[in-house]
């Protein structure tokens, strides 16, 4: 009796006792450990990429929203002298001084419209509290990013009378749009077709003024960039009729 109960307990102690791990199955662990993090991390680095890719674009189209704002606010408060003040330009007349022209101009391969016009929606930015219509000319510019890498911002200059015979940029007129790759205008005549540029002291365009622009702009980097579109009917135009 003693004997079978001392071999028993022998028989239980072995089987509470489990045997240890081999080194191929540690191994294989390691590999199967590494393999779910990997897709764990690669996961989670998807995600925050993605959120960043969206924080990048919402704050494109914020800056492209508050630019477009600006722009269309100017263009609606546009100036423009009226018949029969003014006179048709002659050989020794000067222009007029609230004279609407566009031209493109190309950088680095990109297209960027200048242009120039009157309104009545001055900001005082750079101190001077005085009201009246201001020149407000919209640019392109270039600029480097630090790496060596050239990009383009859209400024706005701000001039009240008297205007300068010349515009100079200057540093201290204010970014409207950084990241630009493109600034294009398409301006409407009183019959509605289109013209790429503008200038309102040229026989060509019957020394009217544009009925309508049409504004695109695209934001970005080479990665990913946004395009944007809006178009502003001007209330205040001139139409000359052409002599018969």
């Amino acid at each position: 009796m003693w004997i079978k109960i001392q071999w028993n307990s022998a028989n239980s102690m072995k089987k509470r006792c489990p045997r240890g791990f081999t080194l191929l199955e540690i191994l294989v662990a390691m590999v199967i450990f590494s393999v779910v993090m990997t897709l764990i991390f690669g996961t989670f680095s998807g995600v925050f990429s993605g959120a960043d890719h969206v924080t990048a674009g919402t704050s494109v189209f914020e800056m492209a929203d508050a630019c477009m704002g600006r722009i269309t606010a100017d263009l609606q408060s546009m100036y423009v002298m009226q018949l029969p003040r003014y006179k048709i330009p002659d050989m020794d007349s000067e222009p007029d001084i609230y004279r609407v022209q566009s031209k493109n101009e190309t950088m680095g391969g990109n297209t960027f419209a200048r242009l120039r016009f009157s309104s009545l929606a001055h900001l005082p930015i750079s101190g001077d509290n005085r009201e009246g219509i201001a020149e407000i000319v919209y640019y392109a510019e270039q600029v480097r990013d630090g790496a060596d890498n050239d990009t383009y911002v859209l400024k706005r200059a701000d001039i009240l009378f008297p205007y300068p015979e010349k515009f100079e940029p200057k540093e201290s007129d204010p970014v409207m749009c950084e990241q630009v790759r493109e600034f294009k205008l398409t301006f409407y005549d009183k019959d509605g077709r289109e013209q790429n540029e503008w200038d309102s002291e040229d026989n060509d365009y019957e020394y009217c003024t544009p009925s309508a622009v049409k504004i695109e702009m695209k934001l970005g980097n080479e990665a990913s960039s946004y395009q944007f579109t809006t178009g502003v009917a001007l209330p205040m135009r001139r139409i000359v009729e052409p002599k018969r």
